[in-house]
């Protein structure tokens, strides 16, 4: 699978993280990198990601109010048939990170 979502911070201060989940089941083999805005010039990046709606962190920026991306890669194996969804949550309470039109997801079934 292969996410790419654009979004909006309401402020620079306002960091983020990213995860996936999925709807029913366990993953096994799940094995992913996030990697999101975190300065104009670079991103926060977690490689070797193996559970769902991981990392528990949030980085502490967004390199603008406007123009951010986050893609996160990889595969997994679910234990029953399941729906796997992108997950996202605001650094600071009250303060928005805004998922925006125009993402999207490529997947590949695989037996």
């Amino acid at each position: 699978f292969k996410f790419i979502i654009p979004y909006t911070a309401a402020a620079t201060t306002t960091g983020s993280r990213w995860g996936v989940t999925a709807s029913s089941g366990l993953a096994t083999n799940l094995s992913m990198i996030s990697e999101y805005s975190l300065t104009t010039t670079t991103t926060t990046r977690n490689a070797n990601v193996q559970a769902f709606d991981s990392p528990a962190g949030c980085n502490a920026t967004s390199a603008s109010t406007l123009n951010n991306v986050c893609i996160m890669e990889g595969y997994f194996k679910p234990t029953a048939n399941c729906t796997l969804t992108a997950r996202f949550a605001s650094e600071v309470s009250g303060s928005a990170i805004t998922a925006k039109a125009g993402a999207i997801v490529y997947y590949q079934k695989t037996n």
